[in-house]
């Protein structure tokens, strides 16, 4: 089945063109024809009707033209004809007796005929020769079929391409919609809509419909965040009161333990409290290209890469072209993020390898630790964790977030596995303009 809408209607244009191509000539060449003989009876009849009033009279009976018509009796004892006036007409001798014997309108090969009986055993027949240049309407038709079998294919082409022009017009409104539709910002959904003005009437109840669901999505948006904004300040705030409350308890490995994971949850929920909020700065912050940012990376964790006892990490420039430049803080929070993860779960000594392809605007951080493993939870999250099913204690955004920050952004992470066995986590950022 044809889904494409344009494909349907030149289909239908062609389909439509070829039908008149065929049926048209023949429409009209018939038209036009009965149009001639009506004349041409006409004509003969007005002949005939001369010729009887003349008879009537008794006056000389009128000649009709001497170059293309005549006028014949049909004696039904002799069973000939007799010519009364005019010129010899070729077919009179076609004539048959049934014929002769009604009133009637014929064609012969080369000639028309009207017969019209005027008495007992008497027909009298009108003649023309359509060969004689004198007979106009008989010309005039063919001189008509002739200039009509050229004008009609080129009538159909240009109405077809008229057609085919008008269409591609009306469908690039809705090219457009499409267009806006792409553009909208993830970030500030509200901030564009799309044209109701500009799309055909019957397009319109569609386009309206999407507006207003851009509107319910504005608002779901603005409702989780605030909700989410008051979730991670309550957490923070029971986060202090518990700490503070671990603090007056005795010594020992249990307060210990229980320091610790407070410790940590504290961490993530002051690391989402100042995520929150800041999407669009992330996203529409400074382009720079992405080795820059991701070397930066390496330079602020320095500290951490020293103590955790791992190899180093080194930073490699693949790919060549102009370098197309991604959102600095983007880039440097994602890619710290995803190197913290591999500090935590990489065994001590391995090393991490960062390769960067500016002009692809890529990143992909290796290591060689057990690997990442992703799965669907029952209310469609995704949910990630170690590959050999060991626990984590993982800390900072975590891969989650930077998946949905990066995302949103409109770019995209995917997951593999490195040339040492491990995880690669392949971070492609949202293509900005070359420089210069």
């Amino acid at each position: 089945m044809i889904r494409s809408l344009w494909l349907r209607l030149v289909l239908a244009q062609v389909a439509i063109a070829f039908v008149l191509a065929l049926g048209l000539p023949f429409i009209v060449n018939r038209t036009i024809r009965e149009i001639g003989d009506d004349l041409t009876q006409r004509l003969l009849s007005g002949e005939a009707a001369e010729y009887l009033a003349a008879q009537r009279a008794g006056t000389a009976q009128r000649a009709t033209s001497p170059k293309a018509g005549a006028i014949a009796l049909y004696m039904a004892q002799g069973s000939r004809l007799r010519r009364l006036s005019g010129p010899d007409i070729p077919d009179l001798s076609a004539l048959t007796p049934a014929r002769l014997s009604r009133e009637g309108f014929y064609h012969g090969p080369h000639s028309d005929f009207l017969t019209r009986p005027i008495g007992p055993g008497q027909t009298l027949v009108v003649a023309e020769d359509r060969q004689h240049p004198a007979v106009l309407h008989d010309d005039i038709v063919a001189y008509f079929l002739d200039r009509f079998i050229v004008i009609v294919p080129i009538a159909l082409i240009c109405s077809t391409l008229a057609s085919l022009w008008a269409l591609a017009r009306a469908i690039r409104p809705i090219k457009q919609a499409a267009r806006d539709a792409r553009a909208l910002d993830p970030i500030r959904p509200g901030t564009a809509r799309l044209r109701e003005d500009i799309v055909p009437t019957e397009i319109e109840p569609l386009v309206h419909t999407a507006n207003e669901l851009l509107d319910r999505a504005v608002s779901g948006y603005e409702r989780e965040r605030v909700f989410a904004a008051t979730v991670v300040h309550e957490l923070r705030t029971a986060l202090s009161t518990i700490s503070l409350r671990t603090e007056l308890l005795p010594g020992g490995e249990p307060r210990d333990k229980v320091v610790e994971a407070v410790a940590h949850a504290n961490e993530v929920v002051t690391q989402m409290l100042g995520l929150h909020g800041r999407e669009e700065e992330l996203i529409r912050g400074k382009p720079r290209a992405v080795s820059a940012a991701a070397q930066d990376v390496i330079d602020d964790l320095g500290g951490l890469i020293r103590s955790s006892g791992h190899g180093p990490v080194s930073l490699r420039s693949v790919g060549s072209g102009p370098a197309r430049y991604a959102p600095d803080a983007l880039v440097r929070i994602t890619v710290a993020n995803i190197v913290e993860n591999a500090l935590r779960h990489t065994p001590a000594g391995a090393g991490i390898t960062i390769l960067c392809d500016d002009a692809a605007a890529t990143v992909v951080v290796a290591d060689s630790g057990p690997g990442i493993r992703m799965r669907s939870g029952s209310d469609g999250r995704k949910i990630y964790s170690r590959a050999d099913g060991s626990p984590s204690r993982g800390s900072g955004l975590g891969i989650a977030i930077v998946t949905r920050l990066i995302e949103t952004a409109g770019g995209s992470i995917a997951f593999g596995t490195s040339e040492g066995g491990g995880a690669a986590v392949t971070l492609c950022y949202p293509a900005a303009q070359e420089r210069g």
